[in-house]
């Protein structure tokens, strides 16, 4: 018999985030078809400990029905887009025509976020440009510039009738490279822009590293010189220069390591004394399924390590063999860690 998480458990973590993410395991495991009659039992225990847990596993089994048309459209959908683009992208008025059908196919899905992030949320389909998790591309624009796609990563392209080329980066982390050969800096090309939030980088040469998530942006310029524009401060930013900002705040420019920020270029995690729950955010990032941190005291134990994006379940014994970790697995590639 498996062991779900009970609200008991759940220490820091929001309530109803909570209660979300034991449904939604409850229902992966009961629709695995490895669960157990005792499985079946102990679900309607759960249900019955709270009737936010009851009414949480209800809406879960009503969305998920509704979401298999839609998954059906969208896994047709997704092969028909799976072509490699090395050209500035279109937007296709196919692509408009699916987010219609799907819209129509599962409303309700759309409505809620995909259980544990299995699959992408609709609203990412229509990016111009995006990976999957774990997966990395490299886009070639126009006029000397490279974008190198991290994992779960969205942008678009700037608009054809705005004064400078550029892209929109919707979510994700990206490595841009504008005006740069192999024999150097190019001395004449058009301005380069990155939006990010409220944030705008320009360079007519440099490679930068531009990361969002929620509504954090941090930029690393790794070589040449980047202008940055805020509604809160301008400001030029120099090789293994940092920079983080929000839409209302903009925090000091700080020197760092460009090397070990742009690891995951090389298929590398590189993690120096930070708690293990953020180790597990960014593991989940890369690792297909979820890793469900159960324990907030273990969360806050301190991380010196270094994986390979290729072998992410390695990091997983590491943690239940450094840090006692007591690991349970689900369907799904699902891991609860308590």
């Amino acid at each position: 018999m498996v062991n779900i998480v009970s609200m008991s458990e759940v220490g820091e973590n929001p309530a109803m985030v909570a209660i979300e993410q034991c449904a939604e395991a409850w229902l992966l495991l009961l629709r695995s078809g490895n669960a157990t009659l005792e499985d079946a039992q102990a679900f309607r225990r759960w249900c019955a400990e709270n009737p936010a847990h009851a009414c949480a596993a209800k809406e879960l089994r009503r969305v998920w029905n509704v979401a298999s048309a839609a998954a059906t459209v969208v896994a047709q959908q997704e092969t028909a887009l799976s072509r490699p683009w090395t050209g500035p992208a279109v937007r296709s008025p196919a692509r408009r025509a699916f987010v219609g059908t799907a819209v129509a196919a599962g409303a309700a899905w759309l409505a809620f976020r995909p259980p544990l992030q299995l699959w992408p949320a609709l609203g990412e389909l229509t990016a111009d440009y995006r990976t999957g998790t774990g997966e990395q591309r490299q886009v070639m624009l126009a006029d000397h510039v490279v974008i190198e796609m991290n994992t779960q990563t969205r942008f678009n392209l700037r608009p054809a009738d705005t004064t400078r080329g550029g892209i929109e980066l919707l979510a994700g982390e990206a490595e841009a490279a504008a005006g740069m050969s192999s024999a150097g800096p190019l001395r004449s090309i058009d301005p380069f822009i990155v939006v990010a939030g409220n944030g705008r980088l320009q360079t007519s040469s440099a490679r930068f590293n531009v990361r969002r998530t929620d509504d954090e942006v941090c930029v690393t310029c790794i070589t040449g010189s980047v202008a940055f524009e805020h509604p809160r401060q301008r400001l030029m930013l120099s090789a293994s220069q940092e920079l983080i900002y929000t839409d209302r705040d903009v925090s000091p420019v700080s020197n760092i390591d460009a090397a070990a920020v742009t690891a995951w270029r090389r298929g590398l995690l590189l993690f120096n004394d930070v708690p293990l729950a953020q180790v597990v955010d960014e593991i989940n990032r890369y690792r297909p399924g979820k890793i469900i941190l159960r324990n907030a005291q273990l969360g806050k134990s301190r991380v010196r390590a270094r994986f390979s994006i290729r072998q992410l379940d390695d990091a997983i014994m590491l943690i239940h063999a450094e840090y006692g970790a007591h690991v349970t697995e689900l369907p799904g590639s699902i891991v609860l860690l308590s």
